[in-house]
C-alpha cells in the first residue's frame, strides 16, 4: 500500500468515526463537521500528506445534487413561482452589499478596485477567478485565497445562526418522511437511466465550462424526472451520510491548508469581508421576514454567501424547505453569471481606462 492511499484510508476512516460520535452526541451536522475536524487534525496535528481524489469528492457533490433536485417536486415548484420577487430582491440586495463591502475591503487589504470587487462577490468562484485571471490589475492570489476561504466562515457562522432560528413545526421533517427513500420506489435499471442522464448534462455542461455542473446536472435531471414520471423519492439517510463525508473531506483539506496563508492584512480583511457579508445577509432577511410568509431561516439560507453544497446541508438539517432555498442559489448563480459577470467586466474595463488615462 502506497503512502498517498494509506493516508486517504486514515482519513476517512477517522471522518467516519468522529462523524457518528459527533451524531451520537446530537451535534448539528456531523457528517459534515465530522469530515471538516477530522481532516483538519490530520494535517495540522498528524501532519499527513492528503490529497484526496477529486473525482470521489465530485461523487459526493452529485449525490447531494440528487438529494436537492429530488425535493423540486410539481407541488413544489407551483409554490416557488410566487417566490420570484423575493428571490430577485434577495440576490440584487446581497450583491450591493457584497459592493459596499468591497469599497472597505479595499481600503483594510491595500488593494485596487478590481481585486477588491472580484474577491467580495459571493456565489460564483469559477467566474470570479476567470475573470481575475483576464483582467491585467487584478491580484488573483487575493482573490482566490479570499474567495476560498469563504467556506470557514460559511461552515462556522451560517449553521450557527441557522441553528438559532430553525422551524421548530416539524413541517421539514414531515415532508421528509412523506416521500420514501430511493431504494423503496426506484429500480435498478432506473437508477441507471438517471445516472446515465445525469452523466451527459454533466459531460454537456463541462463542454461549455457552466459553473456548479455537479450539483445543477442532478437537479436537472431530478426535476425532469419528477415532473415526467411523478415518481419522487428521497435519497436514503445512509446515501447522504456517505456523500457529505466525502465530500466535506476536501473542504477540510482546503481549510487546512488555507489556514496558513490567512496572515497580516489580508487575513483582517478577509475576516471583516466574511462576517460582516453573512451578518448584513442576515440583518436583510430579517427586514424582509416582516412582509414575507418564510421563515427567517429560510430567507437567511437562501441568502447566504456560500457554496450552495453547504447550505443545503444546513437545510436539511434544520428542517428548512431545501428546494426553495436552493431555487435562491441556481437564481444568483444564473444572474452573476449572465447579468452581474457581463456588468462587472466592463465596470473593470471602465476603471482600468481611467486608471490609465491619469
Amino acid at each position: 500500500m502506497n503512502k498517498q492511499l494509506r493516508n486517504n484510508i486514515i482519513v476517512l476512516l477517522f471522518a467516519i468515526i468522529l462523524s457518528l460520535i459527533l451524531s451520537a452526541a446530537h451535534v448539528l451536522l456531523p457528517f459534515m463537521f465530522g469530515p471538516i475536524i477530522a481532516s483538519v487534525i490530520c494535517v495540522r496535528v498528524f501532519r499527513l500528506e492528503i490529497e484526496w481524489p477529486f473525482w470521489l469528492s465530485q461523487v459526493g457533490l452529485v449525490l447531494l445534487g440528487v438529494q436537492i433536485g429530488s425535493t423540486f417536486t410539481k407541488d413544489v415548484l407551483f409554490d416557488i413561482k410566487d417566490d420570484w420577487l423575493t428571490i430577485i430582491l434577495i440576490t440584487v440586495m446581497l450583491l450591493v452589499l457584497a459592493l459596499v463591502i468591497a469599497f472597505f475591503f479595499k481600503k483594510i487589504a491595500n488593494v485596487n478596485t478590481e481585486t477588491a470587487i472580484l474577491s467580495v462577490i459571493p456565489g460564483a468562484l469559477s467566474q470570479m477567478l476567470i475573470m481575475a485571471e483576464e483582467n491585467k490589475k487584478a491580484n488573483i492570489m487575493v482573490v482566490s485565497l479570499t474567495q476560498t476561504s469563504r467556506i470557514i466562515f460559511v461552515v462556522i457562522l451560517v449553521p450557527f445562526i441557522s441553528y438559532f432560528f430553525r422551524d421548530n413545526s416539524g413541517n421539514g421533517v414531515a415532508e421528509k418522511s412523506a416521500t420514501k427513500a430511493l431504494t423503496d420506489v426506484v429500480s435498478i435499471p432506473q437508477i441507471c437511466i438517471l445516472a446515465l442522464a445525469i452523466f451527459i448534462i454533466y459531460m454537456i455542461m463541462s463542454k461549455i465550462n457552466f459553473p456548479t455542473k455537479q450539483l445543477l446536472a442532478p437537479i436537472i435531471v431530478l426535476i425532469a424526472w419528477n415532473l415526467f414520471t411523478g415518481v419522487t423519492f428521497t435519497l436514503d439517510n445512509y446515501i447522504v451520510a456517505a456523500a457529505q463525508v466525502i465530500y466535506m473531506i476536501r473542504i477540510g483539506i482546503q481549510i487546512a491548508k488555507l489556514l496558513d496563508q490567512m496572515k497580516g492584512r489580508i487575513a483582517v480583511a478577509i475576516v471583516f469581508q466574511n462576517v460582516f457579508l453573512i451578518l448584513l445577509a442576515f440583518i436583510m432577511v430579517l427586514l424582509i421576514s416582516m412582509v414575507s410568509n418564510h421563515s427567517v431561516n429560510e430567507l437567511f439560507l437562501g441568502a447566504a454567501p456560500g457554496g450552495m453544497s453547504q447550505i443545503v446541508l444546513v437545510a436539511i438539517e434544520t428542517g428548512a424547505d431545501v428546494a426553495l432555498i436552493s431555487s435562491y442559489h441556481i437564481f444568483r448563480i444564473f444572474f452573476i453569471l449572465f447579468v452581474i459577470a457581463p456588468l462587472l467586466g466592463q465596470l473593470l474595463k471602465y476603471v482600468e481606462s481611467s486608471n490609465e488615462k491619469r
